[in-house]
């Protein structure tokens, strides 16, 4: 009885051994893929805040006024220069 136990145990520590370590492999490279996962977000979230920073900086109206008037060569106009257009009694 002892011999078989001895012998069980001779045989089965190697397959456990070998599971502790495949199990540790695994962990190791999902962890890997993990920390890549991390590192693009992070690249992904300062990209967006540049990104949003360039839009930011195109929708202001001084520029807007700017590129209307240099390149456009359009002006504002007052409220004298407006005119009020009624199509059947609806006001635009």
């Amino acid at each position: 009885m002892n011999r078989k136990l001895l012998l069980f145990c001779a045989l089965t520590l190697p397959v456990f051994f070998f599971g502790v370590v495949a199990q540790s492999m695994a962990y190791r490279q999902s962890y890997r893929q993990l920390e890549s996962k991390l590192a693009q977000q992070d690249l992904w979230i300062e990209k967006n805040k540049r990104l949003m920073a360039g839009v930011t900086v195109l929708q202001s109206p001084s520029r807007i006024e700017d590129l209307a008037s240099g390149k456009l060569g359009l002006s504002l106009v007052g409220a004298s220069g407006t005119v009020k257009v009624q199509f059947g009694g609806v006001s635009r």
